[in-house]
């Protein structure tokens, strides 16, 4: 068991603000801004658009609506949470009034910059909304089954690659009938392409299946394979309900006892097959659609495994020093103040050797090794969607206490699904202590491209034999260090191992 990874940590977290508005970064305010209405009598509503978190998110997901329909709702206040590849983070409301026009529900994977409802001030209607209006709000995509072509108003110039405006200049083709997949909403030579390839059942020449955005997203959704789906589209093109049908078909033959063979599209070839089958006489008990923290878990879990060679010292600590000065510090804290746990004496411990050992805070990148200037470590939490990594920023600055109520805070927010993008950003380290749940020991996998991980046991009685020969029943834990050896040598990371040793074992040195 592991930590799912999730941070990226390869470059320092640039500033951001607490929380994330609703409108998407580089849009422009449209009818949202103050003062400007319609037919010179009517204001306009403020649309609250399904936001971009990360800098690759296509779309989100919505897991629970805070906000409902009717409710009066104050600008910064969190309306609903949506799920990206990284965390559920909550959506905050653009401005004050009432929430109306509510068109996302829960479960539902949603393009970034499509409105999912409105937020009406006195005097204002939806009825004055751009979609009563009949004017396009940004959208990535048509996944509401409408025609794409449709998703982008006709009076706004399309944005296309140079190489993609060439060619369709040259086949004679319409960029406002084409669907963008690029960065930034932009129209690619791909695209161009697509649009005016003949049909080939679901497939092109060069074997890529041929399908709308939106069908890709629903198809990693529901763990679908695009091969073994039928094309209905124009020009062959796999649309999103035929996805559904497909993820109906499979799921009714699990119900069925029996994972029964799909049949493949017919331009499925021996490059692409089908999905994979359970063992013949097997009985199905559910397929399990992938969330999409847990797909982000299994592409950097398995990316870890396949890029860095990895290997693990190990060693046990004697815990009974930092369980007495744990106690100590309890028992100060209790007129309210955080509560010092063994999880926040590692951070401060790891954090402490991470500033003496310079070299073990680092990442491996092309051509070079990365030391990083702050110390951030991160904590393995887990939350109802997986395993996500909240990180506690400068902590070979922070006493334990100031620690533990950073921990305290970012677990709170991590399980309750208020997770901030920040929360989880930086990392230049990760500690995964197991210990709690009776594990006494294992080894993690890194968290790319951080090039350390520890991995914690649980505290035990144990004999050990001490310097005079006695033997005592001492509490110990179980540490293991896995390291990334194109970064680290065996030495190193031994060298750091012991330093986190001596430190939870003379716990007093974190103390001075």
């Amino acid at each position: 068991m592991c930590p799912s990874h999730t941070i990226p940590g390869s470059k320092k977290p640039p500033s951001r603000r607490s929380k994330t508005s609703s409108r998407p970064r580089g849009s422009s305010p449209g009818p949202s801004c103050k003062g400007r209405t319609r037919d010179g009598d009517q204001a306009m509503p403020t649309p609250v658009f399904m936001p971009k978190f990360e800098m690759t998110q296509e779309a989100g997901q919505i897991v629970a609506w805070l906000k409902h329909e009717g409710d009066p709702v104050e600008k910064g206040e969190p309306l609903l949470q949506v799920e990206t590849d990284k965390a559920i983070l909550e959506v905050e409301a653009p401005a004050t009034g009432i929430l109306a026009g509510v068109t996302g529900r829960p479960g539902q994977v949603i393009p970034i910059a499509t409105p999912i409802a409105y937020i009406l001030k006195p005097g204002e209607t939806l009825s004055a909304s751009p979609q009563a209006a009949g004017a396009a709000e940004p959208s990535l995509s048509a996944a509401r089954g409408a025609s794409e072509a449709a998703a982008a108003s006709e009076s706004r110039p399309a944005r296309a690659t140079p190489l993609a405006a060439r060619l369709a200049q040259a086949e004679g083709v319409d960029l406002q009938g084409i669907s963008a997949t690029g960065p930034g909403g932009r129209i690619t030579r791909s695209d161009v392409e697509s649009a005016i390839a003949p049909a080939k059942g679901g497939e092109k020449e060069d074997g890529k299946v041929r399908a709308a955005p939106a069908a890709r997203r629903l198809a990693r959704e529901l763990g679908v394979d695009l091969h073994t789906v039928a094309a209905t589209g124009p020009d062959g093109r796999i649309q999103p309900e035929d996805v559904a049908r497909a993820a109906k078909a499979q799921e009714a033959a699990g119900r069925e006892g029996l994972l029964a063979p799909q049949p493949a599209a017919e331009g499925a070839s021996a490059g692409h097959p089908a999905a994979p089958q359970a063992a013949a006489g097997v009985p199905v008990r559910r397929l399990v659609p992938l969330t999409n923290i847990r797909r982000t878990i299994a592409e950097r879990m398995a990316a870890s495994v396949r890029e860095a060679p990895q290997f693990t010292v190990t060693v046990d600590a004697d815990m009974g020093r930092a369980l007495a000065i744990i106690e100590d510090l309890k028992a100060a804290a209790s007129d309210g103040g955080p509560k010092v746990t063994l999880t926040a004496l590692l951070v401060k411990a790891c954090a402490w050797g991470l500033r003496q050992h310079p070299e073990v805070n680092a990442s491996f990148q092309g051509d070079a090794i990365v030391e990083w200037d702050e110390v951030n470590v991160g904590v393995a939490t887990a939350v109802d969607q997986g395993l996500i990594v909240p990180v506690v920023r400068r902590a070979d600055e922070l006493g334990l206490r100031a620690i533990a109520a950073q921990l305290a805070a970012l677990t709170a927010r991590a399980r309750e699904g208020r997770a901030r993008l920040e929360d989880l950003q930086g990392g230049t380290f990760t500690v995964s202590n197991l210990g709690m749940f009776g594990i006494d020991r294992f080894t993690a996998i890194l968290n790319p491209p951080q090039a350390a991980i520890l991995a914690v046991g649980r505290v035990a009685k144990r004999a050990q034999v001490g310097d005079d020969d006695r033997v005592e029943v001492r509490p110990i834990a179980s540490l293991a260090l896995t390291a990334d050896h194109r970064a680290l040598d065996g030495a190193t990371a031994a060298r750091f191992l012991a330093t986190v040793q001596r430190a939870l074992e003379h716990p007093g040195l974190l103390l001075a």
